[in-house]
């Protein structure tokens, strides 16, 4: 009995005496960082960004993987089956989540949940922006709040797609004032600004990159930035929360890991993370394309990814009842 327990003691006593070793040697070879959308968008601009950063600190390849099919879940699953070994990263954002969440409220249960991930931290934050055409006869977020209550459904926005994150912050916005829009989905976020821009639409929740030099060259008017903070970019626009209304979700793309990935490891990532945040030339390519650098540590990042789910999954039961 003795011999069999000393078997069982000394391979346990080694496996955790191996592993801070392994992580303190991490990484020795090549980490696969999977991107949940296509070559050439601004999410995949910010991760091969920050994977041609971080490889320089962990003196390690860092090869990208696109996996856009099904909105990112495959990406999602991929990683959430991988080892939890460091070797494989993933960056997402709140598109994914949203995605996630009407899959679970259609009875779709993906290959993954929120909770096969541990998160290692956010490095870009870009809140949507209302905006509305130049002519148009809003000039604040209260203008665009007295008609709409005044006639429910007369207007319509325009999104870059269905469940996508501007058609849900647009819902979010509306809900949590009582308000009726109609819904005008189109290809994407380039082909909905630009709806906006000839007028087409009445507003729509657009991204920084896509509506800043529109906006500054009087193409667009900005109303409100949907979120908790003003725009680095548009610091005299006033946000949601400064209104008193609580809607809104921010843009956020940052790292994951599988579950069980050793603890060192964890936290050398967050270190690498805070490290390229920290990083002037990391922020000159952010901001050139109209996003904004903002470090969110892991467990802060967990902390919002959950809170946002909420939010969301309320949201879409309430939008099922509405249909039926």
């Amino acid at each position: 009995m003795k011999k069999y327990l000393i078997g069982i003691v000394i391979p346990l006593f080694l496996i955790s005496y191996l592993i801070p070793i392994q992580a303190a040697e991490y990484p020795t070879k090549p980490i696969t960082i999977i991107i949940t959308v296509a070559p050439g968008g601004s999410n995949d601009i910010q991760s091969r960004a920050f994977a041609s950063l971080a490889q320089k600190i962990l003196k390690q390849p860092l090869v990208v993987l696109n996996k856009p099919a099904a909105s990112g879940m495959l990406a999602l699953t991929q990683a959430a089956q991988a080892p939890p070994d460091g070797y494989t990263l993933i960056t997402s954002s709140m598109s994914e989540l949203c995605v996630y969440e009407w899959e679970l409220i259609n009875n779709r249960k993906p290959g993954f949940s929120l909770d096969d991930f541990v998160s290692i931290g956010a490095f870009t934050v870009s809140p949507l922006i209302i905006a509305v055409p130049a002519n148009s006869p809003w000039n604040t977020i209260e203008d665009l709040i007295r008609d709409a209550k005044a006639s429910p459904g007369k207007y319509a926005y325009a999104s870059g797609g269905i469940n996508r994150i501007a058609h849900i912050n647009t819902e979010l916005f509306a809900k949590a004032l009582g308000l009726k829009f109609r819904h005008v989905p189109y290809s994407g976020g380039g082909p909905a600004v630009t709806a906006i821009v000839g007028g087409h639409e009445d507003f729509a929740a657009v991204t920084p990159s896509s509506s800043v030099p529109l906006i500054k060259g009087r193409k667009l008017k900005a109303l409100a930035i949907l979120g908790d903070t003003r725009s680095k970019f548009l610091p005299d626009v006033p946000s949601l929360k400064e209104k008193g209304i609580d809607a809104g979700l921010p843009q956020i793309v940052g790292l994951g890991v599988p579950k069980k990935t050793p603890t060192p490891i964890v936290n050398k990532l967050r270190a690498v993370v805070k490290q390229v945040c920290d990083d002037k030339s990391f922020q000159s390519i952010i901001e050139n394309q109209g996003d904004e650098v903002r470090h969110v540590p892991g467990e802060q990042f967990a902390k919002i990814q959950k809170e946002a789910s909420q939010k969301v999954a309320r949201l879409f039961k309430i939008m099922m009842e509405e249909k039926k």
